[in-house]
C-alpha cells in the first residue's frame, strides 16, 4: 500500500510538472495593418480538407477553382479531380470517381482505407492506408501495379498524393519515401528516401515544378533536379514552392528561405505562431491559428499582419487568392 501511494504521488508530481512545462504561449503582433472581413458563405461546413480540395458537409466541393458544383455520393470525401471527374472515397475504403452530374464512372471497394489518390485519363493512382501503392485502369477496373511498402501505425493527417510527370508516376509513400513508376511499363524504376522515422514520417507535401520535385515528411524536404539531389532538415509545417525559390514553414513559427537546391537564404521568425496554412502570389500570405494573416514580400523584407474575425480551430482551405474557414470565405485583396 505504501509503495502505491509513493506511486501515485511521482505521478501526479509528474503531471503537475510536465503541465507548468508545456503551457502554450500564442503569437502576438507588435501591431496590425487592419482587419480581414468575411466576403461571403459557403453551402456547408467544411468537414474535411486535402491540399487541392475541401470537402463540405452538404457533399458539394471546393477546388483551387473555387466552389464547385459537384456533390458527392454521401460518406465520402473529395481526393483528386481530372477533366470534371472527381475522385472520392469513404472512410471504410469505397472509392467513387464521379462527374459533374454526380453520374459515378467508376467505384472499387478497397479493403482498407484510402490515404491518397490521383487520377490522370484512364489511370487510378492510389495510396492505400496500409502503405500499398496501387495503379488501376478505370476502364476495366484492373490493378495495374501492386506493390507493398513497409508497415506503418502512426501517421501524419497531411498526406501527399502521388503525381503524374510526364511518361513518370511518384508514388509518396507513408514510410517517407517516393516511389517512381514508369507509366508504360508499370513497374517501379527508382526509389528516393526522404526520412525513415518510425512515427509520423509519411511525405506530406509533393510537387513538381519544371525539371524539378519538391516533397516534404514532418523533419525533411528534398529538392531533386536532373543535376543534384538536397536535402534540408527542419520541423516541416508547410512548403511553397517557386521558380527559383522554396519556402519552408515550420513548427516553431519559422519561415525560411532557400533557394532551388534548398541553400538557404534568408530565414524570419515570428514567435510562437503555428501556421494553418498558406497563400502565395505576389505576396506570400500564412493563416496563424491565433487568428491572424501574416503577409510578407518574397524577400521575407516586409511584413504586414491582419486580424482575421476568428481564430482557426478546424480545417481550412487555401487557393491562390482565397481562405476557406468553416462555412465563410474570403478574398486576400479585399483587406479591410
Amino acid at each position: 500500500m505504501r509503495y502505491a501511494k509513493i506511486v501515485f504521488s511521482l505521478l501526479a508530481l509528474l503531471l503537475v510538472v510536465s503541465g507548468c512545462g508545456t503551457k502554450r504561449q500564442y503569437f502576438e503582433p507588435e501591431s496590425l495593418s487592419g482587419k480581414v472581413s468575411y466576403d461571403g458563405s459557403l453551402p456547408g461546413t467544411i468537414v474535411d480538407a486535402v491540399r487541392d480540395g475541401a470537402t463540405l458537409s452538404n457533399g458539394q466541393v471546393v477546388t483551387k477553382k473555387g466552389l464547385s458544383n459537384i456533390v458527392l455520393s454521401e460518406g465520402f470525401v473529395y481526393l483528386a479531380e481530372d477533366k470534371g471527374r472527381y475522385v472520392s472515397a469513404s472512410k471504410c475504403g469505397a472509392l467513387q470517381i464521379v462527374d459533374a452530374n454526380k453520374k459515378v464512372l467508376f467505384s472499387k471497394e478497397c479493403s482498407v482505407s484510402v490515404a491518397s489518390a490521383s487520377l490522370k485519363n484512364n489511370l487510378l493512382a492510389v495510396v492505400l492506408g496500409s502503405n500499398e501503392l496501387v495503379l488501376i485502369d478505370i476502364n476495366d477496373g484492373k490493378e495495374m501495379m501492386h506493390l507493398k511498402q513497409d508497415n506503418v501505425y502512426v501517421l501524419d493527417s497531411r498526406i501527399a498524393s502521388p503525381y503524374f510527370l510526364g511518361d513518370l508516376i511518384v508514388f509518396p509513400t507513408l514510410d517517407g519515401k517516393l516511389v517512381i513508376v514508369d507509366e508504360q511499363t508499370k513497374k517501379p524504376i527508382r526509389d528516393v528516401v526522404v526520412s525513415n522515422e518510425k512515427f509520423f514520417g509519411n511525405i506530406i507535401y509533393l510537387q513538381v515544378l519544371g525539371d524539378r520535385l519538391v516533397a516534404a515528411t514532418k523533419s525533411k524536404v528534398v529538392s531533386i533536379s536532373p543535376k543534384s539531389i538536397n536535402f534540408l532538415e527542419t520541423d516541416v509545417k508547410d512548403v511553397i514552392v517557386l521558380e527559383n525559390r522554396i519556402f519552408v514553414f515550420t513548427k516553431d513559427g519559422r519561415v525560411i528561405l532557400a533557394d532551388a537546391d534548398l541553400k538557404k537564404l534568408k530565414e524570419r521568425k515570428f514567435p510562437f505562431a503555428t501556421f494553418a496554412g498558406t497563400i502565395y502570389g505576389d505576396f506570400v500570405y500564412m493563416i496563424e491559428k491565433g487568428g491572424y494573416v501574416i503577409a510578407t514580400d518574397l524577400d521575407l523584407i516586409s511584413t504586414n499582419v491582419y486580424k482575421l474575425p476568428d481564430e482557426i480551430e478546424s480545417h481550412v482551405f487555401t487557393t491562390g487568392d482565397a481562405l476557406y474557414y468553416k462555412n465563410h470565405f474570403f478574398k486576400l485583396n479585399r483587406k479591410k
